[in-house]
Parts: C-alpha cells; structure tokens; sequence
C-alpha cells in the first residue's frame, strides 16, 4: 500500500476535478445525491410554504399558522435527530447497513406524514402528523454524512457533501417556485403533498440500494 502524505491530509494530486471525478465513480454516491435530494422537495415545500398552506386550509392568522408551521417540525426532529443516532449506532453492532436502513425508517415514517398533512381534516390532525415528518426527518437527517463516510474516502468526503448540498438546495429552490405557480393555477394543496409522498417512496427505494464499502476501504 503507498505511504499516506500525512495524517488528515488529501494527498497533494488532489484536486477538485479529480474529486468529483472519482466521487461519479462510485455508484453509491450517485444513488446518495439522488436520495439527499428528493427528500428537499418536502423540506423546502415545509420550510416556505407551509405558514401559507396552513393558514388558507385552516382559517388561520399569520401568526398561528407559522408557529404551528414550525415549533411542531422542529421538535419532533430533534428528538428525530437523537433517537435516529442512538438507533443507528445500536443498528451498526448488526450489520455495516444499520445507517442505511435508520434513513430508510424515518424516510418510511414521512411518506404518511405528507400524505396525512395534504388530507387533515382539522388543524390536530395535520400537527397530528407533522410530528410524525419531523420526527422521520431527524432519522434521515443525522445519517447523511455517516453514511458518506461509509461510501467514501476520507479526502473525497468534503466535496461529496458540498456536491449533495448544492445539488438539493438547487432542486428544492425550483420545487419552491414550482410550488407557487401551482397554488396560483389553482392546485390543491392535498396534491403537492402527495407528490412529495411519491418523492419519499422513490427515496426509500435508493437510500436501500446503496452499498456501504468495507471499512479498510473507506478509512484508506
């Protein structure tokens, strides 16, 4: 095996093209990106437009409908964030896989969630289950970097996560834009969430195909 340049550091070829080109190399970063990015869809739908949503379905004022927009998302996903670390952890004692399949759980947990906020009838049913989605979106949100790590060598993983994240915010950017040019042609909010309940379910299905390398190969 040849000599690593020094402890922490990329060895001294590296350079950002040569990077992203063995991150495209590998066949679960791509699936990774792919994963990282769905799940934006729903987030950005939450995080710009549900105060808006939930006002106009429920009657609500501003300021109610922003609080109950935000408070119940946040706290549920930190306890998401603390128990889908725990579980993980504990999950990766049976199989290298256990990070995978805690991100495949909590994005389990959304697909519900979104289809459950599209159709509440009352404003408890709909905080009812976003709940429910902050608490699966802790789960997959504290995985996504350990999860790297177990695809990728260490002096790629910086780029990797820089490339993830400006892959999703571009695509939850647009999704941000497309989702008021359909509330102005009229489309049912109940439809939009559905929507990214299919985006969830699509997710699901890459997160569990990814395969995590060995761990002498990951650390090398």
């Amino acid at each position: 095996p040849k000599p690593a340049a020094a402890e922490g550091q990329a060895p001294r070829s590296l350079t950002p093209w040569s990077a992203l080109k063995s991150l495209f190399c590998i066949g679960s970063f791509i699936l990774l990106v792919l994963y990282f990015t769905l799940p934006a869809l729903p987030g950005w739908l939450m995080k710009n437009w549900l105060p808006a949503i939930l006002a106009d379905t429920f009657h609500l004022g501003q300021g109610k409908a922003g609080i109950n927009a935000t408070l119940w998302i946040t706290l549920a996903s930190l306890a998401g964030v603390l128990g889908g670390g725990a579980l993980a952890d504990r999950w990766m004692r049976v199989t290298p896989r256990g990070r995978i399949f805690t991100s495949a759980l909590g994005m389990t947990l959304m697909i519900p969630a979104l289809f459950g906020v599209g159709y509440a009838p009352t404003l408890s049913v709909a905080i009812g289950f976003l709940i429910l989605f902050g608490l699966g979106w802790g789960f997959f949100d504290c995985n996504n970097m350990p999860i790297l790590c177990q695809i990728a060598r260490p002096e790629l993983r910086a780029t990797g996560y820089g490339l993830m994240n400006f892959v999703s915010i571009t695509a939850g950017g647009l999704f941000t834009a497309k989702i008021g040019a359909l509330r102005d042609a009229g489309v049912a909010p109940a439809l939009i969430f559905s929507f990214c309940a299919i985006a969830a379910v699509i997710s699901v299905i890459l997160v569990l195909c990814i395969r995590p390398k060995k761990a002498t190969e990951t650390n090398a």
